[in-house]
């Protein structure tokens, strides 16, 4: 489980093809590094596990089967290319964001981007249809593993305000008209739906 605030952003270093998929290199900075072999983290929302580390732990590598690959953004990166990352939340720590499972639920498109006042950009963002249900006024979203505000929802598209803030710490800075982006909705809309269409056997 995941909150959607990224700890930090890393870069793709090495994509290695294999048999089953393709395994990731990753470098980046811990503020307090702990990985193990195993652990689960959201790389740009999408939740793998950790298969190698380095000892300082500023070294990772990740595999992604050829389903995620067709179900996420993981398949359009570079070497070079910036991944927000996130660890898995441990018990006892705050809980910011919101409930976030690192199950992308498919990609989003940005249809445009704009300043709108000194340091905050406008962001309007293309849902896929299947999802749209799930989209509100001031409800929550995660896009590459950054959990936001939806602002407005208008004809399918969402709009955000995104703050210096989450422009400098996520790799939000670099999105760009038709880039693709990891979608997960809101888990609470998708029990809400489930219970509703028990209750009335639709």
């Amino acid at each position: 489980m995941f909150t959607g605030l990224v700890e930090t952003i890393g870069k793709v270093v090495e994509i290695t093809p294999i048999d089953s998929g393709i395994q990731f290199t990753i470098e980046t900075e811990w503020e307090n590094p702990d990985l193990k072999i195993g652990d689960s983290i959201a790389i740009n929302g999408a939740c793998m596990t950790v298969t190698e580390f380095s000892d300082l732990g500023n070294l990772f590598k990740f595999y992604a089967s050829f389903k995620s690959l067709e179900l996420t953004n993981l398949s359009r990166l570079g070497e070079g290319f910036a991944v927000n990352l996130e660890r898995a939340m441990s018990l006892g720590q705050r809980f910011g964001g919101h409930l976030v499972q690192g199950h992308v639920d498919g990609m989003a498109k940005v249809i445009s981007r704009k300043q709108i006042e000194a340091e905050v950009e406008e962001f309007w963002v293309e849902i896929p249809e299947e999802l749209q249900r799930y989209f509100v006024k001031k409800g929550s979203v995660t896009l590459d593993g950054i959990s936001l505000t939806v602002v407005d929802v208008k004809d399918g598209n969402i709009q955000l305000i995104l703050i210096p803030e989450t422009m400098e710490k996520t790799n939000a800075g670099s999105w760009k008209k038709d880039q693709r982006l990891n979608v997960e909705v809101d888990v609470l809309a998708k029990y809400i739906e489930n219970y509703l269409s028990q209750r009335s056997g639709n």
